[in-house]
């Protein structure tokens, strides 16, 4: 069985959903961390090979295989956490609120999204629960259309459709999508998407934790075209157990004569910042495909 397929299937989010809403509240984290535990050890899934390839890149190869399983069950543990969090929550907007530190990042970013004289391209990495800072983030005023994986289906679509909960748009990626989120900059809107999914279909590649990754540079592009700079954010949880946002200044896009080198340029500085947030807390992300395929 492909256990990624199955969790990222209607069933599996389905499943998911159902289940961290039902059990009690006290044994929840428990439950979840047995789990993910279980499955951190199943060396043979792609999934979990794909965490230790994952893991042992952003450590600079430098972790003992002790260290390194460590690290991967780290991972699974902290995914588990995160699901319970957004499922117990999701229909319950005090419980929400309550999950969140209200920051001035957050702050900031709900007044950026709501300015009309200022569009941006608001991009992040698979960090912690982002899905739950969003909704709650919407809910207190954050306006932005949000790209998402092309044609979903399945777990995919489900997830999508939970988040147009929120009163955000959702547009899964396609060539007019990509006009309309050039034209929604252009007038001084926020368009957001994860950057951290490697594609393996492109031939380019950008330099990623010192090598070369099949990573997404459309949010360049767009942000080219559109004449607007990127905001870089992410999420993690602090001590306190709450969600945590951090939020970069904006990044004006570099203009070169060259538009390879352009999109390179302006793409790994960006990176660099996604770097950053990921040394911060590695355990927080939640990245189950092979970043570095190669």
């Amino acid at each position: 069985m492909n256990v990624q397929a199955f969790l990222n299937s209607k069933l599996g989010v389905g499943l998911g959903f159902t289940i961290m809403r039902s059990i009690p509240a006290p044994i929840s984290y428990p439950m979840v961390n047995f789990f993910a535990k279980q499955l951190a050890r199943m060396e043979n899934l792609s999934l979990v090979q794909s965490v230790r390839k994952n893991q042992l890149i952003i450590h600079n190869g430098r972790r003992s295989s002790t260290d390194l399983q460590k690290a991967i069950t780290d991972v699974f543990v902290y995914a588990g956490r995160c699901l319970v969090d957004f499922y117990r929550t999701l229909k319950d907007p005090a419980a929400l609120q309550g999950k969140i530190l209200k920051n001035e990042a957050l702050e900031r970013l709900i007044r950026l999204s709501r300015d009309k004289h200022f569009g941006a391209f608001l991009v992040v990495p698979h960090m912690s629960s982002f899905d739950l800072m969003l909704l709650a983030a919407a809910a207190l005023g954050f306006e932005a259309k949000v790209l998402t994986f092309g044609k979903p289906t399945g777990g995919y679509k489900l997830q999508n459709d939970i988040r147009a909960t929120s009163g955000l748009e959702i547009m899964p990626v396609s060539r007019d999508v990509h006009e309309k989120s050039i034209d929604v900059m252009r007038k001084g809107g926020f368009v957001l998407t994860a950057i951290d999914r490697p594609i393996s279909r492109l031939k380019r590649k950008l330099n990623f934790f010192g090598r070369p990754s099949p990573l997404p540079a459309g949010h360049i592009r767009m942000a080219l075209k559109a004449d607007v700079p990127i905001l870089v954010a992410a999420v993690h949880m602090n001590h306190d157990g709450l969600y945590q946002l951090s939020l970069s200044d904006p990044i004006p896009m570099i203009h070169m004569s060259d538009p390879d080198e352009e999109i390179r340029c302006n793409a790994e500085k960006i990176l660099q910042i996604i770097e950053d947030y990921i040394r911060s807390h590695p355990a927080q992300w939640q990245m189950y495909y092979p970043v570095w395929p190669n």
